[in-house]
């Protein structure tokens, strides 16, 4: 089952990568990207944290202890994209008190820190499928 769980993570999280990003990124105009952004990650992190925390607890029930740490960290990931990161990405795309360069330094750190984030679960996720073959 913990094979099943790493799995799905990786191939949501590869499917959202190379599809959904890109895609918005090519097809909408800013405005309508925002508001799709906006609406879609809090669900794709939440989707993410639910998978994580089941493989937290399966992890728990077969006595696999890298699974352990390896579910825990992907599920803090996915906590701090959505309680923290992206909160502070929507601020400072809707603040007027920066300036144009303040804010697109400002965006480009938080938002390398998600996709930094987001890099390293599907690493842990790849770990988690090998370890559980």
């Amino acid at each position: 089952m913990l094979l099943v769980l790493y799995s799905s993570l990786l191939s949501y999280m590869l499917f959202f990568t190379i599809c959904v990003a890109p895609a918005s990124n090519k097809k909408l105009d800013e405005t309508n990207r925002s508001k799709f952004l906006r609406n879609i990650f809090p669900k794709n992190f939440i989707f993410g944290l639910t998978i994580a925390s089941l493989a937290f607890i399966l992890s728990f029930v077969y006595h696999s202890h890298w699974s352990i740490v390896i579910s825990f960290f992907i599920s803090l990931g996915f906590i701090i994209n959505l309680l923290i990161i992206m909160p502070k990405l929507n601020y400072i795309s809707d603040s007027n008190n920066l300036t144009r360069e303040n804010k697109q330094k400002q965006f480009r750190y938080w938002h390398f820190s998600s996709v930094f984030i987001y890099l390293i679960q599907i690493i842990f996720a790849i770990v988690g499928i090998y370890l559980n073959i």
